[in-house]
Protein backbone atom coordinates (compact mmCIF):
# COMPACT_ATOMS: atom_id res chain seq x y z
CA UNK A 1 0.00 0.00 0.00
CA UNK A 2 1.32 3.67 -0.64
CA UNK A 3 0.12 7.01 0.68
CA UNK A 4 0.85 10.34 -0.19
CA UNK A 5 -0.25 13.84 2.11
CA UNK A 6 -1.98 16.11 -0.17
CA UNK A 7 -2.75 19.71 1.53
CA UNK A 8 -3.55 18.66 5.01
CA UNK A 9 -5.41 15.12 3.73
CA UNK A 10 -3.78 11.30 4.05
CA UNK A 11 -4.51 9.97 0.62
CA UNK A 12 -4.09 5.95 0.75
CA UNK A 13 -3.84 4.64 -2.89
CA UNK A 14 -4.10 0.95 -3.32
CA UNK A 15 -5.17 -1.60 -6.11
CA UNK A 16 -7.99 -3.87 -5.34
CA UNK A 17 -8.97 -6.59 -7.93
CA UNK A 18 -12.25 -6.41 -9.12
CA UNK A 19 -13.36 -9.51 -7.70
CA UNK A 20 -12.38 -8.09 -4.22
CA UNK A 21 -14.03 -5.15 -3.92
CA UNK A 22 -16.94 -5.36 -6.67
CA UNK A 23 -18.80 -7.62 -9.84
CA UNK A 24 -16.90 -6.08 -13.36
CA UNK A 25 -19.54 -6.48 -16.22
CA UNK A 26 -18.46 -5.85 -19.72
CA UNK A 27 -21.76 -4.43 -21.43
CA UNK A 28 -19.63 -3.20 -24.53
CA UNK A 29 -16.42 -4.36 -24.94
CA UNK A 30 -16.57 -3.23 -29.02
CA UNK A 31 -17.48 0.78 -28.64
CA UNK A 32 -14.82 3.04 -30.34
CA UNK A 33 -14.71 6.83 -29.58
CA UNK A 34 -17.08 6.04 -26.19
CA UNK A 35 -16.90 9.69 -24.92
CA UNK A 36 -20.46 9.55 -22.43
CA UNK A 37 -22.90 7.36 -20.75
CA UNK A 38 -26.11 7.77 -18.60
CA UNK A 39 -29.16 5.70 -16.81
CA UNK A 40 -32.26 5.80 -17.70
CA UNK A 41 -35.36 3.70 -18.06
CA UNK A 42 -35.55 3.69 -21.95
CA UNK A 43 -38.22 1.50 -23.53
CA UNK A 44 -40.39 2.04 -20.00
CA UNK A 45 -40.21 -1.41 -18.13
CA UNK A 46 -39.02 0.47 -14.86
CA UNK A 47 -35.31 -1.04 -14.93
CA UNK A 48 -32.71 1.67 -15.44
CA UNK A 49 -30.85 1.06 -19.33
CA UNK A 50 -27.45 2.43 -20.40
CA UNK A 51 -27.39 4.96 -22.95
CA UNK A 52 -23.53 5.91 -24.27
CA UNK A 53 -22.39 8.17 -27.30
CA UNK A 54 -19.02 8.44 -29.32
CA UNK A 55 -17.51 8.04 -32.31
CA UNK A 56 -20.96 9.15 -33.72
CA UNK A 57 -22.78 6.86 -32.26
CA UNK A 58 -25.76 6.87 -29.61
CA UNK A 59 -26.91 3.46 -28.23
CA UNK A 60 -28.62 1.96 -25.53
CA UNK A 61 -28.56 -0.98 -23.68
CA UNK A 62 -31.76 -2.98 -22.27
CA UNK A 63 -31.12 -4.19 -18.80
CA UNK A 64 -30.52 -7.12 -17.77
CA UNK A 65 -29.38 -8.44 -21.14
CA UNK A 66 -27.15 -5.61 -22.03
CA UNK A 67 -28.63 -6.32 -25.83
CA UNK A 68 -27.28 -3.33 -27.83
CA UNK A 69 -29.68 -1.21 -29.73
CA UNK A 70 -28.70 1.74 -32.00
CA UNK A 71 -30.65 5.17 -31.74
CA UNK A 72 -28.27 7.22 -34.37
CA UNK A 73 -25.00 6.28 -36.69
CA UNK A 74 -22.68 8.84 -38.33
CA UNK A 75 -24.95 9.46 -40.79
CA UNK A 76 -27.56 11.10 -38.92
CA UNK A 77 -25.39 12.47 -35.64
CA UNK A 78 -21.43 13.04 -37.34
CA UNK A 79 -19.41 14.68 -34.16
CA UNK A 80 -21.87 13.18 -31.45
CA UNK A 81 -20.74 14.88 -28.08
CA UNK A 82 -23.53 14.44 -25.39
CA UNK A 83 -27.01 12.78 -24.29
CA UNK A 84 -29.69 13.25 -21.88
CA UNK A 85 -32.96 11.23 -21.87
CA UNK A 86 -35.87 12.12 -20.32
CA UNK A 87 -39.52 11.24 -20.20
CA UNK A 88 -41.20 14.13 -22.05
CA UNK A 89 -44.59 12.54 -23.32
CA UNK A 90 -45.44 10.88 -20.30
CA UNK A 91 -45.51 7.52 -22.14
CA UNK A 92 -43.26 6.01 -19.36
CA UNK A 93 -40.77 5.54 -22.10
CA UNK A 94 -37.03 8.31 -22.57
CA UNK A 95 -36.83 10.70 -25.33
CA UNK A 96 -33.08 11.63 -25.78
CA UNK A 97 -31.67 14.59 -26.56
CA UNK A 98 -28.46 14.26 -28.60
CA UNK A 99 -26.09 16.99 -29.20
CA UNK A 100 -23.41 16.21 -32.19
CA UNK A 101 -21.40 18.31 -34.65
CA UNK A 102 -19.18 19.18 -31.99
CA UNK A 103 -15.38 20.21 -33.32
CA UNK A 104 -12.88 21.48 -31.34
CA UNK A 105 -11.40 23.79 -33.77
CA UNK A 106 -14.68 24.88 -35.15
CA UNK A 107 -16.56 26.55 -32.32
CA UNK A 108 -19.42 27.56 -34.73
CA UNK A 109 -20.42 24.33 -35.36
CA UNK A 110 -23.00 21.90 -33.33
CA UNK A 111 -26.63 20.88 -33.51
CA UNK A 112 -28.97 20.10 -30.96
CA UNK A 113 -31.68 17.19 -31.89
CA UNK A 114 -34.12 15.27 -29.96
CA UNK A 115 -34.47 11.33 -30.73
CA UNK A 116 -37.81 9.51 -30.34
CA UNK A 117 -38.77 6.05 -29.90
CA UNK A 118 -41.34 3.63 -32.60
CA UNK A 119 -43.53 1.61 -31.34
CA UNK A 120 -41.22 -1.14 -30.70
CA UNK A 121 -37.69 -1.56 -28.96
CA UNK A 122 -36.19 -2.42 -32.34
CA UNK A 123 -38.34 0.27 -34.51
CA UNK A 124 -36.18 2.90 -35.83
CA UNK A 125 -36.28 6.67 -33.82
CA UNK A 126 -37.60 9.74 -35.42
CA UNK A 127 -35.08 12.25 -35.13
CA UNK A 128 -36.34 16.18 -34.68
CA UNK A 129 -34.07 18.67 -35.38
CA UNK A 130 -34.02 21.61 -32.34
CA UNK A 131 -31.57 24.10 -32.44
CA UNK A 132 -28.05 24.84 -33.62
CA UNK A 133 -26.01 25.58 -30.72
CA UNK A 134 -22.54 26.79 -30.92
CA UNK A 135 -19.21 24.43 -29.58
CA UNK A 136 -21.97 22.61 -28.05
CA UNK A 137 -20.50 19.90 -25.28
CA UNK A 138 -22.79 18.78 -22.29
CA UNK A 139 -26.81 18.71 -21.96
CA UNK A 140 -29.00 17.77 -18.81
CA UNK A 141 -32.10 17.94 -17.82
CA UNK A 142 -33.53 19.40 -14.96
CA UNK A 143 -36.42 21.60 -13.24
CA UNK A 144 -34.82 24.98 -13.44
CA UNK A 145 -37.46 27.27 -13.45
CA UNK A 146 -40.33 25.54 -10.74
CA UNK A 147 -42.63 24.51 -13.24
CA UNK A 148 -42.63 20.81 -12.64
CA UNK A 149 -41.38 19.89 -16.15
CA UNK A 150 -37.48 19.57 -17.10
CA UNK A 151 -36.24 21.74 -18.74
CA UNK A 152 -33.10 21.18 -20.95
CA UNK A 153 -29.17 23.04 -19.88
CA UNK A 154 -26.93 22.89 -23.18
CA UNK A 155 -23.96 23.99 -22.31
CA UNK A 156 -21.01 24.83 -25.40
CA UNK A 157 -17.35 24.59 -24.03
CA UNK A 158 -15.72 27.77 -26.13
CA UNK A 159 -17.08 31.26 -27.48
CA UNK A 160 -18.01 31.10 -30.99
CA UNK A 161 -14.38 33.67 -31.43
CA UNK A 162 -12.49 31.38 -29.46
CA UNK A 163 -9.22 29.42 -30.54
CA UNK A 164 -6.28 27.19 -29.75
CA UNK A 165 -3.91 27.59 -27.96
CA UNK A 166 -5.71 29.84 -25.17
CA UNK A 167 -9.28 29.24 -26.37
CA UNK A 168 -10.66 33.15 -25.24
CA UNK A 169 -14.03 34.16 -25.30
CA UNK A 170 -17.18 33.10 -22.92
CA UNK A 171 -19.22 30.18 -23.76
CA UNK A 172 -22.92 30.78 -23.18
CA UNK A 173 -25.26 28.25 -21.33
CA UNK A 174 -28.86 27.77 -22.59
CA UNK A 175 -32.05 26.36 -21.09
CA UNK A 176 -34.32 25.13 -23.55
CA UNK A 177 -38.02 24.97 -21.98
CA UNK A 178 -40.12 22.07 -24.33
CA UNK A 179 -43.33 23.33 -23.81
CA UNK A 180 -46.22 20.84 -23.27
CA UNK A 181 -45.92 19.95 -26.87
CA UNK A 182 -41.86 19.17 -26.96
CA UNK A 183 -42.27 16.33 -29.39
CA UNK A 184 -42.88 19.36 -32.31
CA UNK A 185 -39.62 20.69 -31.26
CA UNK A 186 -40.36 24.63 -31.02
CA UNK A 187 -38.97 24.42 -27.67
CA UNK A 188 -38.13 28.37 -26.40
CA UNK A 189 -34.87 29.28 -25.24
CA UNK A 190 -33.04 31.86 -22.83
CA UNK A 191 -28.60 32.52 -22.05
CA UNK A 192 -28.30 32.20 -18.73
CA UNK A 193 -24.26 32.03 -17.82
CA UNK A 194 -21.20 32.54 -19.56
CA UNK A 195 -18.46 31.19 -18.84
CA UNK A 196 -14.58 30.48 -20.76
CA UNK A 197 -13.67 26.90 -21.58
CA UNK A 198 -16.95 25.60 -20.08
CA UNK A 199 -16.39 22.08 -19.63
CA UNK A 200 -18.89 20.28 -17.95
CA UNK A 201 -22.22 21.09 -15.78
CA UNK A 202 -24.26 20.09 -13.07
CA UNK A 203 -27.96 20.32 -12.89
CA UNK A 204 -29.26 19.32 -9.68
CA UNK A 205 -31.49 21.03 -6.70
CA UNK A 206 -28.93 21.81 -4.53
CA UNK A 207 -30.73 23.92 -1.51
CA UNK A 208 -34.42 21.98 -1.70
CA UNK A 209 -36.50 24.68 -2.99
CA UNK A 210 -37.76 22.51 -5.51
CA UNK A 211 -35.86 25.07 -8.63
CA UNK A 212 -32.71 23.08 -9.96
CA UNK A 213 -29.16 25.03 -9.90
CA UNK A 214 -27.03 25.10 -12.27
CA UNK A 215 -22.93 23.96 -11.71
CA UNK A 216 -20.47 25.21 -13.74
CA UNK A 217 -17.26 23.41 -14.14
CA UNK A 218 -14.78 26.04 -16.31
CA UNK A 219 -11.42 28.30 -16.16
CA UNK A 220 -13.22 30.29 -13.57
CA UNK A 221 -13.72 27.43 -11.14
CA UNK A 222 -17.02 26.54 -10.18
CA UNK A 223 -20.06 29.21 -10.39
CA UNK A 224 -23.57 28.46 -9.32
CA UNK A 225 -26.64 29.84 -11.33
CA UNK A 226 -30.21 30.06 -10.45
CA UNK A 227 -32.52 30.86 -13.61
CA UNK A 228 -33.84 34.64 -12.81
CA UNK A 229 -30.69 35.52 -11.35
CA UNK A 230 -28.21 37.93 -12.97
CA UNK A 231 -25.15 36.91 -11.59
CA UNK A 232 -23.80 33.24 -10.25
CA UNK A 233 -22.15 32.45 -7.14
CA UNK A 234 -18.79 31.11 -6.92
CA UNK A 235 -18.09 28.32 -5.04
CA UNK A 236 -14.76 27.55 -5.72
CA UNK A 237 -11.67 29.01 -8.55
CA UNK A 238 -10.39 25.47 -8.75
CA UNK A 239 -6.63 25.49 -9.76
CA UNK A 240 -3.97 28.00 -10.25
CA UNK A 241 -2.41 28.65 -13.89
CA UNK A 242 -2.90 29.98 -17.29
CA UNK A 243 -5.60 29.60 -19.42
CA UNK A 244 -6.87 26.97 -20.64
CA UNK A 245 -5.42 24.88 -18.17
CA UNK A 246 -6.49 26.64 -14.90
CA UNK A 247 -9.71 26.44 -13.00
CA UNK A 248 -12.02 23.55 -12.96
CA UNK A 249 -13.03 20.80 -15.72
CA UNK A 250 -15.43 18.08 -13.78
CA UNK A 251 -18.09 18.98 -11.19
CA UNK A 252 -20.45 16.87 -9.23
CA UNK A 253 -22.43 17.94 -5.46
CA UNK A 254 -21.82 15.08 -3.05
CA UNK A 255 -23.35 14.33 0.37
CA UNK A 256 -22.02 13.16 3.57
CA UNK A 257 -23.84 10.89 6.50
CA UNK A 258 -24.25 14.36 8.44
CA UNK A 259 -25.93 16.40 6.29
CA UNK A 260 -23.06 18.47 4.99
CA UNK A 261 -22.49 18.93 1.07
CA UNK A 262 -18.99 18.75 -0.19
CA UNK A 263 -18.16 19.25 -4.26
CA UNK A 264 -15.21 17.10 -6.32
CA UNK A 265 -13.88 18.30 -9.11
CA UNK A 266 -10.96 17.20 -11.38
CA UNK A 267 -8.91 20.58 -11.95
CA UNK A 268 -7.72 22.32 -14.42
CA UNK A 269 -9.37 21.28 -17.70
CA UNK A 270 -8.63 18.16 -18.42
CA UNK A 271 -6.44 17.92 -14.99
CA UNK A 272 -3.91 15.81 -12.97
CA UNK A 273 -5.95 16.54 -9.83
CA UNK A 274 -9.53 15.26 -7.87
CA UNK A 275 -10.29 17.67 -5.29
CA UNK A 276 -12.46 18.43 -2.74
CA UNK A 277 -14.30 21.66 -0.90
CA UNK A 278 -16.27 19.90 2.65
CA UNK A 279 -19.86 21.91 3.40
CA UNK A 280 -19.20 23.67 6.71
CA UNK A 281 -22.14 22.92 7.92
CA UNK A 282 -25.57 20.60 7.41
CA UNK A 283 -27.65 22.12 4.54
CA UNK A 284 -25.59 24.75 3.54
CA UNK A 285 -23.79 25.21 0.70
CA UNK A 286 -21.12 27.27 2.49
CA UNK A 287 -17.70 25.91 1.35
CA UNK A 288 -14.26 24.93 2.57
CA UNK A 289 -10.91 25.65 1.90
CA UNK A 290 -10.15 23.13 -1.39
CA UNK A 291 -8.08 20.44 -0.61
CA UNK A 292 -6.44 18.40 -3.88
CA UNK A 293 -6.68 14.60 -2.50
CA UNK A 294 -5.35 13.18 -6.27
CA UNK A 295 -2.87 14.77 -8.21
CA UNK A 296 -1.94 11.39 -10.06
CA UNK A 297 -4.55 11.75 -13.03
CA UNK A 298 -3.49 11.68 -16.61
CA UNK A 299 -6.08 14.11 -18.78
CA UNK A 300 -8.54 13.69 -16.07
CA UNK A 301 -11.95 13.83 -17.96
CA UNK A 302 -14.41 11.23 -15.17
CA UNK A 303 -15.98 11.90 -12.34
CA UNK A 304 -19.36 10.68 -10.21
CA UNK A 305 -20.45 10.78 -6.77
CA UNK A 306 -22.77 8.18 -5.41
CA UNK A 307 -22.92 6.40 -1.92
CA UNK A 308 -21.44 2.95 -3.11
CA UNK A 309 -21.14 1.26 0.13
CA UNK A 310 -24.08 2.44 2.27
CA UNK A 311 -22.62 4.09 4.63
CA UNK A 312 -24.19 7.52 4.40
CA UNK A 313 -21.50 9.26 2.95
CA UNK A 314 -21.05 9.96 -0.70
CA UNK A 315 -17.98 8.12 -1.97
CA UNK A 316 -16.00 9.80 -4.89
CA UNK A 317 -15.05 8.22 -8.45
CA UNK A 318 -12.76 9.75 -10.52
CA UNK A 319 -11.04 8.44 -13.97
CA UNK A 320 -8.84 9.55 -16.26
CA UNK A 321 -7.80 8.65 -20.22
CA UNK A 322 -3.87 9.30 -20.35
CA UNK A 323 -1.26 7.23 -19.63
CA UNK A 324 -1.94 4.40 -17.29
CA UNK A 325 -5.65 4.92 -17.73
CA UNK A 326 -7.99 3.44 -14.74
CA UNK A 327 -10.92 4.49 -12.61
CA UNK A 328 -10.30 4.75 -9.22
CA UNK A 329 -12.80 5.37 -5.92
CA UNK A 330 -11.91 7.46 -3.05
CA UNK A 331 -13.47 6.99 0.42
CA UNK A 332 -13.82 9.75 3.20
CA UNK A 333 -12.62 7.49 6.75
CA UNK A 334 -13.37 7.90 9.74
CA UNK A 335 -11.43 10.98 10.91
CA UNK A 336 -13.49 13.02 8.36
CA UNK A 337 -10.27 14.07 7.12
CA UNK A 338 -8.59 11.17 4.92
CA UNK A 339 -9.89 10.19 1.50
CA UNK A 340 -8.90 6.43 0.77
CA UNK A 341 -8.52 6.07 -2.64
CA UNK A 342 -9.27 2.27 -4.20
CA UNK A 343 -7.94 1.47 -7.75
CA UNK A 344 -11.06 -0.78 -9.27
CA UNK A 345 -9.92 -1.03 -12.77
CA UNK A 346 -7.37 -0.30 -14.66
CA UNK A 347 -8.92 -1.31 -18.13
CA UNK A 348 -10.82 1.73 -19.10
CA UNK A 349 -9.21 4.71 -20.55
CA UNK A 350 -12.33 6.74 -18.49
CA UNK A 351 -14.37 9.21 -20.26
CA UNK A 352 -17.28 9.38 -18.33
CA UNK A 353 -18.62 7.33 -15.56
CA UNK A 354 -22.54 7.84 -14.15
CA UNK A 355 -24.44 5.60 -11.34
CA UNK A 356 -27.86 4.79 -10.89
CA UNK A 357 -29.54 1.60 -9.50
CA UNK A 358 -29.64 -1.13 -12.37
CA UNK A 359 -30.29 -4.18 -10.50
CA UNK A 360 -33.37 -3.15 -8.47
CA UNK A 361 -31.56 -3.67 -4.89
CA UNK A 362 -31.63 0.21 -3.62
CA UNK A 363 -27.98 0.54 -3.76
CA UNK A 364 -26.39 2.32 -6.78
CA UNK A 365 -24.05 0.90 -9.40
CA UNK A 366 -21.87 2.77 -11.61
CA UNK A 367 -20.87 2.42 -15.30
CA UNK A 368 -17.64 3.65 -16.74
CA UNK A 369 -16.76 4.49 -20.78
CA UNK A 370 -13.62 4.24 -22.41
CA UNK A 371 -12.65 5.98 -25.15
CA UNK A 372 -9.61 4.60 -26.51
CA UNK A 373 -10.16 1.43 -25.15
CA UNK A 374 -13.75 0.53 -26.89
CA UNK A 375 -15.69 -0.74 -23.57
CA UNK A 376 -18.85 0.14 -21.63
CA UNK A 377 -18.29 -1.01 -18.18
CA UNK A 378 -20.79 -1.78 -15.32
CA UNK A 379 -19.63 -2.13 -11.46
CA UNK A 380 -21.85 -3.49 -8.85
CA UNK A 381 -20.49 -2.89 -5.33
CA UNK A 382 -20.33 -5.88 -3.06
CA UNK A 383 -19.37 -4.15 0.09
CA UNK A 384 -22.39 -2.30 0.44
CA UNK A 385 -22.78 -2.16 4.55
CA UNK A 386 -26.81 -3.27 4.46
Amino acid sequence: MRSRAFAGLLVAGCFVPVSEGQERTVIDDHFPGAYQVEIADVNGDRRSDVIAVGGSTCAWYENPSWKKRIVTTGKQSPGIISSASADLDGDGRAEIAIAYEFAMNRPTTGKLMLARQGAQSDDPWALVPIAEVDSIHRLRWGDVDGDHRPDLVVAPIFGRDSHPPDFAGSASVRVFSPGTEPILGKWRSKVVAGRRVLHAIEVIDADGDGRAEILTASNSGVDLFRVGSDEGTSLTTGALGSPPKRGSSEVHLGRLADGRRFLATIEPWHGSQVAVCMGKERGSLQLGTRIVIDDTLADGHALWVADVDGDGDDEILAGHRGKDHRVSLYDLDRDRKTWTRTVIDRTVAAQDLRGGDLDGDGAPDVVAVGGSTHNVVRYRFADRGR
